[in-house]
């Protein structure tokens, strides 16, 4: 037998041992915000940009209230989370008050439906064609802009920054002023329709966005740095990569590795190729492109994905031939491709997938700041973040839970007590033969 103080003393290093590894192993409270940081455990929400709904498209002849109800629904049919419209204002500019109140419709409808409203800033098609304006005109308006339309609509989300290059050829002087280029003046534009979107609806989670390819570009150092410093920005809430292609994702992964961001990371537009043609010229292909950028918006962490072209969910006939008969429209938007099929079947999966990663969690969340979300009974969220989506904190609570739980009785230190302890059992019997 050994004594009594040579057993104290190897209880004693037992206690100081595992005492000293569960300092080096994250607790509860590090392993989340480290999650929480990098969106550890972000299953994607996914949306759906309204194409008859957005830009120039209300004030077409052709694109009548049915058609427009003909897109919606199928949009509806595939189980989005929220509807997208990139919203042009021309009718605003013009007193179009026929086409402002067809959209209030349209916008009314998709809350009816229980979707959350994403507004994306699609400036003005009256700014083309010979209606351009000055950078310091063009700036000058947007804020307005942005400050009508968040009051009347109350979107969930605002992409007030659609992308940077694609308000090129609304600036008359884009190419040449070089206050167009410069990182701070698009900094100082952003506070301020951040600063005007929250007057007008003070619940509406703002962000921006940029095209990934633009990071691969020979000014790509401006979109890294706005993008870097832009996250600075308390009232911002997420950035976004628009993807079109592989060397899009590539793009994308190469900033973020370099650069992890600090806000929640969207895909709010992507497709398989740029122009919207399908894959390869196969529509079967697409629908196995939308399986893998789902994969790789899991891989970075994105909380939305947001398809594009979504008409050819329809059929690609209503871009490729661009119909301009009502009734043909209505009749291809009936139909229904295999990336319709795809996405709805995703969706599905992961909505299910969801519930049950939810079901033990609780129905509202607390973020590091202390501010809390709630879910309200269309499924939009109120009260958000700026560092992180809802969708971020259901999940990075979950997997802090998930392990059986931490200090002394999680996985790593139950290993490490079991060493000691034959540690503890070898000394006994060495010290025994000894005496």
């Amino acid at each position: 037998m050994i004594s009594a103080r040579t057993a104290i003393a190897l209880v004693v290093l037992l206690v100081l041992v595992t005492g000293g590894a569960a300092n080096l192993i994250p607790g509860a409270t590090t392993k989340q915000a480290f999650g929480q940081a990098i969106g550890e455990g972000v299953r994607p929400s996914f949306a759906a940009v309204f194409a008859r709904a957005s830009y120039g498209g209300p004030e077409t002849s052709y694109n009548t209230v049915a058609v427009e109800n003909a897109d919606l629904n199928m949009l509806l049919s595939t189980n989005v989370k929220c509807i997208r419209i990139d919203l042009g204002y021309a009718p605003w500019l013009q007193n179009n008050q026929t086409a402002i109140n067809e959209m209030t419709s349209l916008v009314q409808a998709i809350k009816a439906a229980g979707k959350c409203l994403i507004i994306a800033d699609a400036s003005s098609e009256s700014y083309r064609n010979g209606g351009q304006l000055t950078w310091s005109q063009f700036m000058a308006a947007w804020a307005p802009r942005v400050s009508t339309l968040a009051a009347l609509y109350q979107p969930n989300y605002y992409i007030v920054i659609k992308e940077p290059g694609w308000y090129v050829p609304m600036v008359s002087d884009a190419t040449t002023n070089p206050q167009f280029q410069n990182v701070s003046v698009w900094l100082s534009l952003t506070q301020n329709l951040t600063n005007a979107v929250h007057a007008a609806s003070p619940s509406t989670v703002v962000g921006v966005a940029i095209a990934a390819n633009s990071l691969a570009q020979a000014n790509g150092a401006f979109f890294s740095d706005y993008l870097n410093r832009v996250q600075a920005i308390s009232g911002v809430s997420f950035i976004g990569f628009d993807i079109y292609g592989p060397s899009d994702q590539t793009a994308t992964q190469n900033y973020l590795s370099k650069n992890p961001p600090s806000k929640a990371v969207w895909i709010p537009e992507t497709w398989s190729t740029a122009s919207g043609a399908p894959l390869d010229g196969q529509a079967n292909q697409d629908a196995q492109w939308i399986q893998s950028i789902y994969s790789f918006a899991l891989s970075i962490h994105a909380a939305f994905l947001i398809p594009f072209y979504t008409d050819h969910f329809a059929s690609y006939s209503l871009t490729a031939n661009s119909p301009t008969s009502s009734a043909q429209i209505i009749s291809l938007f009936q139909q229904r491709t295999p990336i319709f099929s795809a996405l709805q079947t995703l969706i599905a999966t992961a909505i299910g997938s969801s519930t049950i990663t939810s079901s033990s969690t609780a129905s509202s969340s607390t973020s590091p700041s202390g501010a809390s979300s709630s879910t309200t009974s269309s499924g939009s969220q109120t009260n958000e973040t700026t560092t992180t989506s809802a969708t971020q904190k259901t999940h990075v609570s979950s997997q802090s839970t998930a392990g059986g739980g931490n200090g002394i009785f999680s996985p790593g230190i139950v290993a490490l007590e079991i060493v000691v302890l034959l540690v503890i059992i070898a000394a006994f019997f060495y010290l025994r033969r000894r005496r």
